[in-house]
């Protein structure tokens, strides 16, 4: 695969950029790590089998989070059970909501 920084316009439009027999490539947004959004790809699995973890390719132009890496794109990120994800962010807004007013 061809690792191509897509634009933030296939980010925007989550346009695919990438397909072969096994993955598809979709262009989005990776959220804020330090302040900076990412571009990325997330490659998704065609078949059953791993179809709960995926591998996003997240181009990054920021140090945090990955201070000590030499500032490589794209960082390849192994995720698993992206439910998890929806769950950790409610779960921050209701902290967040916790100290409002």
């Amino acid at each position: 695969m061809e690792e191509k920084e897509p634009t933030c316009e296939q980010c925007s439009a989550n346009e695919k950029v990438f397909e072969d027999e096994h993955t598809i490539g979709y262009a989005i947004w990776y959220p804020q790590m330090g302040g900076y959004v990412g571009r990325a790809v997330a490659l998704i699995s065609k078949g059953e089998g791993g179809a709960d973890c995926f591998d996003v390719l997240v181009w990054h132009d920021g140090e945090f989070p990955f201070d000590g890496e030499g500032g490589n794109n794209p960082r390849r990120l192994h995720h698993c059970a992206a439910e998890q994800f929806v769950r950790f962010g409610e779960k921050i807004d209701e902290l967040q909501s916790r100290h409002e007013g």
